[in-house]
């Protein structure tokens, strides 16, 4: 029995939580910035104001991007490309119950089920490809948040936060 695969799955499933976690980190971090500027003295006009709002906004919006994501197990989806040589079918039935319940199914998965059944279940042929856009999101999201990060900071050291 091939147990590499699973442990795979189960990482995967850890990366989620955890970017879960800091994302929400992210956004009580920005909060905290947001209050402490909306309630400062003389300091409710500010753009920097709206940049917070803007970034937790789009932090908020990234967790729709990561749901999509980790939707569906990448054990599972390497089923429509491998078919029958993917690893799912490496796991034993347990692990295969396991993998299948976090895809969110309520149909039981049959004893032996066959690459054609999940693709049609799982609707992999019309999935549309969130493993891609979720790679280029973080990218572009790492980016934004550094850069506005850079600004917040500059902002900060020259004037303080006081206008």
């Amino acid at each position: 029995m091939n147990h590499e695969e699973f442990h795979r799955f189960l990482k995967e499933q850890k990366l989620y939580k955890n970017l879960t976690t800091i994302s929400k980190l992210i956004s009580i971090s920005f909060l905290v910035i947001y209050l402490y500027l909306l309630f400062s003295s003389s300091y409710t006009a500010s753009p920097l104001i709206v940049v917070i709002n803007y970034l937790a906004i789009f932090t908020g919006f990234s967790g729709l991007i990561r749901f999509k994501y980790f939707e569906i197990p990448s054990i599972l989806l390497s089923v429509f490309d491998l078919g029958s040589e993917s690893p799912f079918y490496l796991l034993s039935g347990e692990e295969k119950k396991y993998v299948w319940r976090k895809a969110g199914r309520e149909e039981e998965l049959p004893t032996d089920p066959n690459p054609d059944w999940i693709v049609s279940t799982l609707q992999l042929h019309d999935r549309f490809p969130w493993k891609s856009v979720g790679k280029f999101y973080l990218v572009f999201y790492l980016v934004v948040i550094l850069i506005s990060v850079y600004y917040l900071t500059s902002v900060y050291l020259e004037t303080g936060f006081q206008n």
